[in-house]
């Protein structure tokens, strides 16, 4: 810090112009925001039974990837991609979920594709985020995602524009393949109060994942303590209006609230205890 001036001062990364360069799309695009609570209390239940059963857990946030995979098969609509006069809508989901690496000695945030996550089971997609997470700095600072990214923060912008931002708007393959038409991002996960963001987004569909709250709830006639999770989930305007963009949203806050697919893991499990 210079004592003078009182602050100090730093080049920026470059590998800010990406994240830069995305919120700067993102304005550009027509959005519906959307903000919810699921009632998770009863796959928390699960989640913990799980856990004290076999001492690991299920990712959360692989948990919630199914259940968003689930909803958008259901309502695929919302994740179409507008291209010239025509909406593209793919079969399967591909979902973009940030991995933390680093890049250049600094801490960045890259997207993990889980593909075809509509036709993975909540184990199936457990696995795969697990896998991913585990990947350590010296392993990804090798690996051909920063290889690329390093590429790509290395040209001017108006080839960035070209050769990279061109294809996220035009290029249906490279948009589903390599970007995902999903985007599920948490912030303040397992959080002692609940809280919403509201992200900038370059997607059809973004689930944003907040904290979970303790709030009375009825349960039939009592009322006991839920624990509830705030979502925020926006949609482009473009492609689906509000009645079946409500439709998807109340599917995916029923999907949470049942615990969709921890009933048949623990009953897997059972089985194969009792075998």
């Amino acid at each position: 810090m210079d004592s003078k001036t009182g602050y100090c001062k730093e080049p920026i990364p470059k590998t800010r112009k990406l994240i830069i360069e995305s919120c700067e799309l993102a304005q550009r695009k027509h959005k519906m925001i959307g903000l919810f609570e699921a009632d998770v209390t009863y796959a928390r239940r699960k989640f913990n039974t799980y856990k004290a059963q076999t001492g690991e857990s299920i990712s959360f946030t692989g948990w919630i990837a199914a259940c968003v995979g689930k909803a958008v098969e259901e309502h695929k609509q919302v994740h179409a991609i507008k291209i010239g006069n025509h909406f593209l809508i793919f079969d399967d989901v591909n979902i973009a979920i940030l991995i933390e690496t680093v890049i250049e000695g600094k801490a960045y945030p890259i997207n993990y594709i889980l593909t075809a996550a509509n036709r993975k089971n909540v184990m199936e997609i457990n696995h795969e985020i697990r896998q991913a997470k585990k990947k350590k700095e010296e392993d990804y600072t090798k690996a051909s995602e920063n290889r690329n990214i390093g590429l790509l923060l290395s040209l001017p912008k108006f080839l960035r524009d070209f050769f990279f931002w061109r294809k996220t708007r035009r290029d249906p393959l490279f948009i589903h393949e390599k970007m995902g038409t999903v985007s599920l991002t948490s912030v303040g996960m397992f959080g002692t109060s609940g809280g919403w963001a509201i992200p900038l987004s370059i997607y059809p569909v973004t689930v944003a994942v907040g904290g979970i709250s303790e709030k009375p709830g009825f349960v039939q006639e009592r009322v006991e303590k839920r624990e509830y999770l705030s979502l925020t989930v926006t949609l482009d305007h473009d492609v689906v209006d509000g009645a079946p963009a409500t439709r998807f949203v109340a599917r995916l806050v029923e999907l949470l609230d049942e615990g969709y697919g921890l009933d048949a893991i623990l009953d897997d499990l059972n089985r194969n205890n009792e075998g």
